[in-house]
């Protein structure tokens, strides 16, 4: 960097630290809408499972006769009252129920046939009061279960089938705290990345050049011995310390949400999560991100050296916005993307660091990422250098 770029490096930087719009996009925007969005949410969770657990509800079975004492087991839960169903009905809110437990009318002639028999707890999750009934009955399929093996039994000349011993059958998920922090972080944190990337430099990127033709100020800057090169890269240098600025203070306050905030309060502490990420791996992601950042920032110049004025500017930075964050949402899809996939800018990087974060870095992946960024960043500038050394476009009205 030469000094004249340093400076207008400086000049840039120091804009965006006087204005307080930028400041607080990069510097506190992450630290208050990470903690009060989950905050909130969590919240809500906590309401939400309280109302549904003091929710009286209805839940029906067809076929009762079957099983006369299932009904006596679906009354012994806490505000639930079974009612007998003839089959499962097309309008529930005729019969007021909100969960069916549905079993075949012949389902002991099936057993003892060796035919399968199917039984099924009909919800729907979409209603409040219809999840509750399942979430609060679900236990109740256990028993369902040896019912069934009772009856099974019983029909091949078993003895004393009451004496069969309870069983479970359940799913349980044995991931530790780190496991589950890594895996989420391996999901977010490429995603945030870009998204903080793009909010904190846009506004940098259209003040630094539109901004500047609207104050007049442009032609003092390029009345300088500066060449036009030297001012587009201290330019792109100041968006681009923007851009990363604004990405690590989200990763700061995603931390700090999720490893401290969220530990502090009861109803979102069993949601925590312990996100640990090693030195080594932080430094692969800045030198990932670093390309994709320089390419972003290229593109938001040239597009200020193009632009009329800052409403004209500010909209095509938002289409390159909304572009650059449906690409970090492209990257929540497969575990092992295809390799045409690395080939897309953004969208590379943030399936690179996701791979970074997990730990099964293929080199393949990472080297076309970083190689088709960085020509993609090279590019760009050159782009951005030729609008900005042509006054027909940098002054056109």
């Amino acid at each position: 960097m030469t000094s004249k770029t340093f400076a207008v490096f400086r000049k840039e930087l120091l804009d965006t630290l006087r204005d307080g719009r930028s400041v607080f996009a990069i510097f506190v925007f992450p630290f208050v809408l990470y903690p009060a969005m989950l905050l909130f949410i969590g919240w809500l969770q906590t309401k939400d499972r309280e109302g549904a657990s003091q929710l009286p509800v209805r839940v029906g079975i067809v076929s009762s006769a079957a099983f006369p004492t299932l009904a006596d087991s679906v009354a012994a839960y806490p505000g639930v009252t079974p009612v007998a169903l003839d089959r499962v009905p097309d309008d529930w809110s005729k019969d007021d129920v909100q969960a069916v437990l549905s079993i075949p009318a012949d389902v002991h002639e099936r057993l003892a046939r060796g035919d399968s028999v199917r039984v099924q707890l009909l919800y729907k999750d979409a209603e409040n009061a219809s999840s509750a009934a399942a979430q609060r009955i679900r236990p109740l399929l256990d028993h369902v279960r040896l019912l069934l093996s009772q009856s099974w039994a019983r029909s091949h000349g078993a003895q004393n089938v009451e004496a069969l011993p309870g069983y479970v059958v359940e799913r349980k998920d044995i991931s530790s705290e780190a496991e589950t922090g890594r895996s989420t972080a391996a999901l977010v944190i490429p995603y945030l990345l870009v998204f903080m990337m793009a909010a904190g430099s846009m506004h940098t990127a259209i003040d630094a050049t539109t901004g500047e033709k609207e104050r007049s100020t442009l032609e003092t800057l390029l009345a300088t011995s500066a060449s036009r090169a030297e001012l587009v890269m201290g330019k792109v240098g100041a968006v681009l310390a923007a851009a990363l600025t604004g990405a690590i203070t989200s990763i700061l306050g995603l931390w700090l949400t999720f490893s401290v905030i969220m530990k502090a309060f009861p109803m979102t502490a069993e949601n925590a999560l312990e996100l640990s990420i090693g030195p080594d791996k932080l430094v692969f992601i800045f030198l990932t991100m670093l390309p994709a950042a320089v390419f972003f920032s290229a593109v938001l110049v040239a597009i200020g050296c193009f632009a009329r004025s800052m409403r004209e500017g500010q909209t095509y930075a938002t289409y390159v916005y909304m572009g650059a964050v449906f690409l970090g949402l492209m990257s929540f899809g497969q575990q092992t993307p295809p390799l045409s996939r690395f080939f897309v800018p953004i969208l590379n990087t943030a399936l690179v660091q996701r791979e970074i974060l997990m730990g099964n870095v293929q080199m393949t992946h990472a080297i076309t990422a970083v190689g088709v960024t960085a020509a993609a960043a090279v590019v760009m500038l050159g782009i951005a250098v030729r609008l900005f050394s042509n006054e027909e476009v940098l002054f056109r009205t």
